[in-house]
């Protein structure tokens, strides 16, 4: 092989990597709730958060999530697991591009705890999204340790928690299962 085809086969070789990884879109939130990073095709895409009095024992009275058509809207016994206390400890992240035989295109929300924005180790709970659908493909508590990169994922208990009803009425179908 002559050197310029070597060269380029070890260029080839080590962009595949890069071509390759899949990074999520950040999605930012207006003061009303629009997500205008969503496409057009899964939109309008809103969420409304409406958090408690400061002081109360549960951080947020409820989350309504709006997809295109598609509306859902957490039942209780999930709302009151989520930590944050003002839409500044609520981040998204979505894809729209990825190979969807592995995964649906995915909205991911990230409800902080108020130490986990300045301390860690930390707390969030993270809910993916279908964007598809507005319904839930997983959801979970994440557990920040104080190493570098230590993360620990726990379940929710939602089975103990929520009736069949209300876990259906946000749950995707194919992922049910993730209800834990």
């Amino acid at each position: 092989m002559k050197l310029h085809q070597l060269l380029l086969l070890g260029a080839l070789m080590g962009s595949s990597g890069a071509c390759l990884a899949h990074v999520d879109v950040i999605v930012e939130f207006s003061p009303d709730g629009m997500m205008d990073t969503i496409p057009a095709k899964y939109g309008p895409a809103r969420m409304n958060v409406v958090f408690a009095a400061p002081g109360a024992e549960q951080a947020v009275g409820s989350v309504i999530l709006q997809l295109g058509g598609h509306v859902t809207t957490l039942p209780r016994c999930i709302v009151a697991l989520l930590p944050s206390r003002q839409m500044a400890q609520v981040s998204a992240s979505a894809s729209w591009y990825h190979d969807e035989s592995v995964l649906p295109y995915y909205l991911s929300l990230r409800f902080a705890a108020p130490a986990a924005m300045t301390v860690k180790p930390g707390t969030h709970v993270g809910i993916l999204v279908n964007l598809r659908t507005a319904k839930i493909i997983n959801i979970n508590k994440v557990i920040t340790g104080p190493a570098e990169g230590e993360q620990r994922s726990v379940g929710m208990g939602l089975l103990q928690r929520c009736s069949a009803q209300e876990l259906d009425a946000v749950f995707d179908p194919m992922h049910r299962l993730n209800a834990r």
